[in-house]
């Protein structure tokens, strides 16, 4: 069965159309994204902003061309800690009926597992894995072993909603980061019951990841990024030049537009999270919820 997955996230919105088996995710027919910055000003009025639904109905309209020329079978969009922490979520339901395109909001007893076994989608060892999805609210981490999952928690770190909250300039001043640090170690400290010396390998999945990777390479291309190893070392040289540069210079650098203002937070949490897990590299990953919708679809629809 044909099918499009889209994955609306905080920061970016994805839409995946592949073929889906009872086996689970087949062929992979095509893969788009686009930075929407859902979240904006979320966590300050616990509204979608009305320009923020203005750029989710533009770019859900481009997706919508890219559905209609694939012609897939069924068609789910998923939300998450943008339009769950929202009053008005309403109104990007509305969007969803006016383009048909079925939206729902990811149940938070759920999105460990969409977003874990999407993550591990393309994997076939059964290896100790810590996934750490960074969005634009929320970051999540999640172990597991093979496509099960022992431990997971979500933390309220997300890279666009810790800008808003700590950074008010960029280049970024020392008491800047040092409070997005501490803010970060903070909230990491909650993660106890995870199995910390179990875990072989640390998963990063979603943009900021992704996009360093990518700046890294000179452009994006999905084989090379997909399972690229990230250094503590590569991450502080990241930290050190995304908190001395403009907007403007990190794009240049090769950061896309929308996410270069919140790339910084992102490259902490990741600093800081090998810092927890005591391991000095991350692998990183190009799939991530979409897939996982994906699987949900099959568990939906041929189970």
């Amino acid at each position: 069965m044909k099918i499009a997955a889209l994955d609306l996230g905080s920061n970016t919105f994805l839409c995946l159309i592949a073929e889906i088996t009872k086996n689970g995710l087949g062929e992979i027919i095509s893969d788009s994204v686009e930075i929407v910055r859902l979240g904006q000003d979320v966590d300050k009025t616990k509204r979608l902003h009305p320009d923020a639904l203005l750029r989710a109905e533009a770019c859900l309209s481009r997706f919508k061309k890219i559905i209609e020329r694939h012609q897939p079978e069924k068609i789910l969009a998923m939300a998450t800690s943008a339009a769950r922490d929202s009053v008005n979520q309403n109104e990007l339901f509305e969007i969803g009926r006016k383009l048909n395109i079925p939206i729902e909001i990811i149940p938070g007893d759920q999105e460990a597992s969409i977003t874990y076994q999407g993550s591990v989608s393309g994997l076939s060892d059964n290896k100790v894995r810590l996934v750490v999805d960074i969005g634009g609210g929320s970051t999540e981490f999640i172990c597991g072993d093979g496509m099960g999952i022992r431990k997971a928690q979500s933390l309220d770190i997300g890279c666009v909603r810790l800008t808003e909250k700590i950074i008010s300039k960029q280049p970024t001043s020392d008491v800047e980061m040092q409070t997005l640090e501490t803010v970060i170690i903070d909230k990491l400290s909650t993660l106890n019951e995870f199995p910390i010396n179990q875990i072989e390998e640390i998963l990063a999945v979603a943009g900021t990841p992704t996009a360093l990777v990518a700046a890294m390479l000179g452009g994006f291309d999905a084989k090379k990024i997909d399972g690229f190893k990230l250094t503590r070392s590569d991450l502080l040289k990241w930290k050190d030049k995304f908190q001395g540069a403009t907007i403007e210079e990190k794009i240049r650098i090769g950061i896309p537009a929308g996410r270069a203002d919140v790339i910084l937070v992102g490259v902490i949490i990741l600093l800081k999270t090998l810092e927890k897990f005591n391991k000095l590299e991350i692998t990183v990953s190009t799939r991530g919820v979409r897939h996982g919708i994906a699987l949900e679809m099959a568990r939906r629809y041929l189970s």
